[in-house]
């Protein structure tokens, strides 16, 4: 019942979609609101501006419950920037933010995406990808190597791309200021992050959010580790959004590990 809901869902937003993205690649910036927030993204084709008001449909209730726990002056980690929205929603809200995105034409467009919102002194961006494990790591960026384009992290040697990884614990010791909210979309590698930043977890975050790739999971043998893991810090986890093959949730201190 609920693929058909969301198929009938689909199917009465696509052509808004399609002719908001039509408009948004012939202006060439798409303007986005998230309660008070206006956000601006620059557009170079249909297909970025369908996908950017695809994930901001699809993720309004992730962006709203971050726009009700962030404060001006937090620290936001946004793990998995893609295009920034995430980033630019923490940063019109006074946050310090930092966002981390390996492949490179998705950095440059947020930095172009900070600047158009006059926010580019509150974004920091670092061409890496957080893991659980220093070191380089293949990376596969789905549709090519194209601007505008998600990847992960994969076990395949094939992939055209390496990227740099880091664990989160690892920078904070280093004098990357420690994040109090953070936001996870890494395509399945959610509990390499994780686990690379649990000192982070346990002295610092107060609220994230993270998609978690199911499917994945289950392959791996870990179905439900990420919100036992989260669990095992003092964090109380509660699902946001489903979608499919994913689902989003969101985790509050609520105690001491």
């Amino acid at each position: 019942m609920e693929g058909l809901r969301g198929f009938a869902r689909e199917a009465f937003w696509f052509p808004y979609r399609r002719a908001i993205s039509i408009l948004a690649a012939i202006r060439g910036q798409q303007r986005l609101r998230v309660g008070k927030a206006a956000l601006l993204f620059h557009i170079q084709s249909y297909s970025e501006a369908l996908h950017l008001i695809q994930t901001f449909q699809t993720e309004n209730e992730c962006l709203r419950y971050l726009a009700n726990r962030l404060y001006g002056g937090d620290v936001f980690w946004d793990v998995g920037a893609y295009h920034g929205l995430y980033a630019m929603l923490a940063a019109r809200l006074g946050c310090k933010v930092i966002a981390f995105e390996p492949y490179e034409a998705n950095a440059q467009r947020i930095q172009e995406n900070a600047r158009l919102n006059r926010c580019e002194d509150h974004i920091q961006v670092m061409t890496l990808a957080l893991s659980d494990r220093h070191g380089m790591a293949p990376f596969d960026v789905r549709g090519g190597q194209r601007s505008f384009m998600m990847g992960h992290i994969t076990d395949s040697p094939r992939s055209a791309l390496n990227v740099r990884t880091v664990p989160g614990d690892s920078l904070v010791a280093s004098g990357i200021p420690a994040p109090d909210v953070i936001k996870i979309d890494v395509e399945g590698h959610e509990l390499h992050v994780l686990w690379g930043m649990r000192e982070t977890l346990r002295h610092h975050v107060s609220a994230l959010i993270c998609e978690v790739h199911a499917d994945y999971l289950v392959r791996h043998g870990m179905s439900g580790s990420v919100e036992h893991f989260l669990q095992s810090l003092g964090f109380r986890v509660f699902r946001i959004r489903d979608r499919r093959t994913e689902y989003f949730l969101a985790a509050e201190r609520v105690a001491g590990p």
